[in-house]
Parts: structure tokens; sequence; C-alpha cells
């Protein structure tokens, strides 16, 4: 009771503790260890809110609409992007007032469906009833989608207008017209000296680091980078060990001999026929092989490098065990022959209704076109002429059958892409025949015309089992990682690998969103883990991939800012050594005539004809905006002070001023300035919002 007495004695100060452990708590929420906004949310642009769900229903969408080979994280920052530039352009929209009715709204998403044939009346006329149908079923199954595409709708319909607006204001003067001639027109014609910047080595130019940094400090906005991760990884292959390999070749040995075996469900044996022995080896192949049984034969050229000794093997005889590709193989020869690889020829198709590819007026069934083929085949038999003869009929007169001009057919070839009714009749018989044959598609009288390059082929039945590690081999491959992983924790990395006979991966520069890895390929989790906010440099940590176990090795990590010096070194270092080779080059320049300058620097005097500003290309030299700048500030007779151009030190002496005519007036000008601009509006307004707004992105977090 004492103690109830000092609570209800203090209870002001309690309110106050209450009260501040839930304001930390609450603010615990909102901000991160880092104070910046908790990730739950995609993003911000500005204090416009990515919401998560329907950023995900989105981002399904587009890994739906683009396929299996868009990954997930192409999809996201497709997403990503259009969102960013929705949110940007819907702050503008709001401020100018723009808005877009309901009407138009769904006469939009109408015109979207209008030409659909599910929507339109037996008149071709749009069908409201059945749009609305199809509408009801949508928002029923899946109404977040369906108020996601009609915002998308409304988004791009006020994204229209807003561009209309702008663009309409975009203009250009008599004044832009006539200084775009000019730029285009107006020639200069000069004798230049150039002293390269490459007469002067790099080693003779120091670069320090200081000068890095303060270079950096000036232009902050060229040399910031986003978060970066330095890893290097090993990867233990789960593959077959040798063991396991002369296992599955034994069992493979098993089928050249006659096996007895025990059903255990009956408990009684039964006998398994040795692979020369089956009579049936379609069944033989179906029930010991991993792959199918392939029925066609094979071009012995076409053997793959470790089949190729079967072409060799009599009928009725085994080649193997052999390993081919990923599999090992027992293969046994069935039959060997010659086989015309290509053959030309041409059919009538006599289709029926149900047949493969049939048209829609095919009504007649598959006995009366059998009726039919028979009739025909009997009128023509084995006459050239009369095939000709009903071929040209069909071929224009489609009612009953069609005449095509097939072409040639080739074994090895495209002769997988048509029926197996009809490419048998193909190579079982001689040129010059003519017959029917049965496929899918229908009924095929078939005139052979040519035949060409007989080859020696060969059929093979082959039992193949898929070479992989066994548990054994698994259990050792496990062990064996782990044992790598702990030592590599307080060891070298590197000496471990060569010690384990594994390759070391370095990575550099991973970003956030980086999805590929080399040799392992996709990886997000490796990614992710490298990027986590618990990871310290040297953590190591083991993942399980398709291909095995990877280990991996955080080395350097770089948050969000401006690059280092040593980052930044590679780029600006060509930059400062430049501007000073410039500096010790004009500091050699005593002399004022081109003529003598290029005698005292060991270079010719050169003439560049009839440069203008619109293409500021100096002939042998490459661009040199600055330098043909400076041309058209000289006055004729005139030389110039040393330029620092951009491949080296140059002294003009303008020779010519060539003046275009003037125009009457350069509207055709002015309106070619103002399409560019129109067309380069959206993108260029688009890129300038992105930078006058804060962007919070958290797609690493999720993704």
């Amino acid at each position: 009771m004492a103690i109830l007495g000092k609570i209800r004695n203090q209870g002001v100060i309690l309110i106050l503790v209450i009260a501040l452990a839930l304001f930390a708590f609450i603010i615990q929420g909102v901000l991160t260890s880092n104070g910046q906004k908790q990730a739950d949310a995609i993003g911000y642009v500005g204090d416009t809110e990515i919401n998560r769900e329907s950023f995900a229903r989105k981002v399904e969408n587009a890994s739906q609409n683009r396929g299996a080979n868009f990954s997930q994280v192409q999809a996201v920052n497709s997403v990503w992007d259009a969102e960013v530039r929705n949110a940007i352009l819907d702050q503008q929209i709001k401020a100018t007032g723009i808005r877009v009715t309901d009407k138009k709204v769904a006469d939009q998403v109408k015109d979207a469906y209008r030409s659909n044939p599910q929507f339109l009346n037996d008149d071709g006329s749009f069908s409201e009833a059945e749009f609305k149908t199809f509408v009801d079923g949508i928002k029923t199954t899946n109404p977040a989608a369906w108020n996601d595409y009609v915002a998308g709708t409304a988004t791009g319909a006020k994204q229209e207008l807003f561009f209309n607006l702008l663009k309409s204001g975009l203009i250009a003067t008599n004044v832009d017209g006539e200084m775009e001639y000019r730029m285009e027109n107006d020639n200069r014609s000069f004798s230049f000296v150039n002293i390269p910047y490459s007469t002067i080595s790099d080693s003779a130019v120091d670069v320090s680091k200081s000068e890095i940094d303060s270079y950096v400090s000036k232009h902050k906005e060229q040399f910031k980078v986003d978060a970066q991760r330095d890893i290097e990884f090993v990867l233990f292959e789960d593959k077959a060990s040798q063991s396991d390999r002369d296992a599955l070749k034994a069992d493979l040995n098993k089928l050249l001999t006659t096996q007895t075996l025990r059903n255990l469900s009956t408990k009684e044996d039964y006998t398994v026929p040795a692979f020369t022995d089956a009579t049936d080896l379609e069944a033989f192949v179906s029930q010991n092989s991993e792959l199918p049984y392939n029925d066609r034969y094979v071009m012995t050229s076409n053997l793959s490098a470790n089949a190729k000794a079967i072409a060799g093997v009599e009928e009725g005889k085994t080649y193997g065990p052999y390993e081919d590709g990923e599999y090992l193989k027992l293969s046994l020869v069935e039959d060997k022959k010659t086989i015309n690889d290509s053959v030309q020829n041409r059919h009538i198709l006599i289709a029926y209704a149900g047949a493969q590819r049939a048209a829609a007026n095919i009504t007649q069934t598959k006995e009366e076109a059998k009726a039919t083929a028979d009739s025909i085949f009997n009128l023509i038999g084995q006459s050239k002429t009369r095939f000709d003869s009903k071929f040209e009929y069909f071929k224009e007169n489609k009612e009953v059958a069609n005449g095509q001009d097939i072409g040639w057919v080739v074994y090895s070839g495209n002769a997988r892409n048509f029926a197996p009714g009809f490419t048998k009749f193909l190579y079982e018989n001689e040129n010059g025949t003519v017959g029917i044959a049965e496929s899918s598609f229908g009924y095929h009288i078939i005139r052979i015309d040519d035949v060409a390059a007989p080859k020696p082929a060969v059929k093979i039945a082959t039992v193949a089992k898929k070479v992989l590690a066994s548990k054994q081999t698994g259990k050792e491959l496990f062990t064996k990682t782990v044992k790598f992983q702990k030592s590599a924790k307080s060891g070298d990395f590197t000496a471990l690998a060569k010690e384990n006979a594994v390759t070391t991966t370095p990575v550099k520069n991973l970003k956030p969103l980086d999805e590929t890895l080399p040799v392992v390929g996709q990886n997000r989790s490796i990614v992710k883990w490298a990027f986590n906010e618990d990871r310290s440099v040297g953590d190591i940590e083991r993942f399980e991939t398709s291909q095995g176990y990877v280990v991996v090795k955080l080395n350097k990590m770089s948050e969000a800012g401006n690059m280092s010096s040593e980052e930044a070194s590679a780029k600006v270092s060509p930059i400062l050594r430049k501007e000073k080779k410039a500096k010790m080059i004009m500091d050699k320049i005593k002399a004022t005539d081109v003529a003598e300058i290029a005698k005292n620097q060991g270079q010719t005097s050169k003439i560049a004809g009839a440069v203008n500003r619109k293409n500021p290309t100096i002939t042998g030299v490459g661009e040199e905006p600055l330098v043909v700048g400076t041309a058209f500030g000289l006055a004729q007779g005139a030389t110039s002070k040393p330029i620092a151009g951009e491949n080296g030190v140059f002294v003009i002496k303008l020779t010519s001023i060539e003046t275009a005519p003037d125009l009457q007036n350069y509207s055709a000008n002015a309106n070619t300035l103002a399409t560019q601009a129109a067309n380069q509006s959206t993108s260029k307004l688009v890129e300038a919002l992105k930078k006058s707004v804060e962007i919070e992105d958290n797609r690493s977090v999720f993704y």
C-alpha cells in the first residue's frame, strides 16, 4: 500500500516518463538508425510516397508482360523510373490545375480495347455491353490491378495535356532562326599550328591527390556515386566426382547383360534382357534412359565429337558408355543407310475439319478428305504432266485442295519443322515418285522433284543418364565448404582458395540493385547480403546456389556520396594533366607567327578551309569547338593567342571570311529549332525536375 501511495504522489512524473517512452518508440518506428525515414515505402519523390503494395503489383505485371527473360530487378527498375517520372510530373500538373474528366478517361480506356474482336458486334461496332461484362469480371477478380490501369490512363491523359501546353510555349524567333542559319552557313578559313599534348609524356606531368580533391570539390555533381561494395568469392562447384562417374558407368554396363531383378511389390523375380537382345528398343530406352527415344536417323557428320566413333560400329552392336555433354550414354546401332539429305518437292494438301492449321471454311471430315485424296491420286498416278495440271489448278482454286511448292527440305536441317508423316515419305522414296502421305495437317499428294547430297546416316537407340554428384559427394562438398568458410574468417582468403583448388573471383564497385555476378550469374541474395546494414569489412558468408556453394568475403564498403581521390583519379588525372601540358606548351611559345611557331615547335603549319560553328571539325585533327569559335572572333589576317584545344595547343591566323547571303526571312530555320526544342522538351524537363527534388530510393531494401 505504501508503494501505491508513492505512485499516486508521483503521478505527473510517471505520465511524463510514459509519454517520453511512447514518443521514443514512435520516433524509432519513423526513423532508422541514420535518421532517415524508415523504409516502409519503396521510396519518396519529394513529399510523394511511392506505395509499396501498388509498386509490387506493377512489378508483377511488368514481369508477366515482358516474359521470362525479363528479370525481376529489370522490372523493378522499369517501374521505378515510371513512378519517379509520374510523381515529379504530377507535382507540376497539380500546380497548373490541369484536370481530365472521368468521361475522357473512360473513352481512352475503351479506345485501347476498341479494335479487339472480343468486343465487336456482328456489324463491327464496339459492344458497350460486352466491354462492361469484361470490366465487371476484372473488377471482381483483380480490382486493384484494374484501378491501377485506370489511374495510369488518367495520369497519361493529364501528362499529354501538360506536354502539349509545354510544347505550345516553345517558339523560336526570327533572330534565333538567323543565328541557326549563320552557325551552319558562315565559314572561316585559317592557317594553324597544333602542338599535340602527346608531345609531352604523361610521366613528365605529376598530378597530386590534393589537386584531384580540389577538382572533385569544384565539380561535385560530376562525381556523385551510389553506395558500392567490393567483394570476392569462390565457387565450390557441385559436380560429380570420378567415383560418381565410375558408379554411373557400372550401372550402364549392367544393361549389356541379362539381369534378374525382383519386383518388390509381388516379391517375384523377373528377367530384363540385355540391350542388344531387346525386341522393343523404344520401350527399353523409355524404361532406362533420362532422355527420350529418337526415331530419326542422324547424319554421321552431325554426330557429336564424343559420339563420332559410332559411325564405325556394326549394326546390332553397342558403343559406350561415353560422356556426351551432361550425360553418360550407351548407344546401340539399329540401322545404317545413305540418305538424300536434301529433297525438293511440291504437294497438294487435302485438309479436313479439325486438322492442324485447317482453315475455318474447311468442313469435310477426315474420311471425306481421304476419299478426295485417293480420287485425285487415281487421276494423277505417276504422271508428272497430270500432277502439274492438278497442282496448278489447286494452287489457284483452294476450295477442295491446296497446291503448295515446298522447295528443298533438308533432313539435317529444316525437316524437323515438318510433320513426321510428310518427311517419312520424302526420305523413303526415290526421285520422281508421286504418292500419298498422311500427317496432322491432312492428306498430302507429294511429288519428289529432285534429291541431293546423299550422306551416310545411322539410327541409334541411346540410354542416357545425367552425370550428377551423389549424396556422398554432396556431403563431402558441404564439409569442405564449411571448413573453408571457418578458416577464411581468420586466414588468407586467396591462399586458402588455392589450397582448396578453387578460383577467387573479385567483384568491384557492386551497386545496391545489381543482380548479376561473374561465374554464378543472377544472385540478388549475395548482393543484398553485401549491402545489409549489419555488414562489416571482412565479413564472410556461404550461399547455396544451383551450381554449388559460394563463399563470399566483403572487402570494401563505400557509401553514397562523392568519389574519393582514388576513385576519381582515372577520370580527373587526364583532365588535370592536359591542363598542365597546355600551360607547359604555351610557356614555350614565344613567336607570334604561325609558320615560325610551327618551326620552333617541330610541327608543320596547316590550312583549315571553310569551317563552320555547327560542325566545328578541323580535318586531320578532329572536333575543336574552342579553336573554331576563336576563328569567328578574329578579324581577317589576325593571329590568335595560344588556344588550349581538345587535342593540343593551337595558334591560328584567319585567312578568309565567308559570310552567307542574307535571307528575306529565317522562319524555316526558326521552325526547325522550335520543332527540335519541342521534341526534346519532355525528356529534358523530366531530367531537370529530377535534379530539383529530393528522391529517396528504397528499392534495394525490398528486392
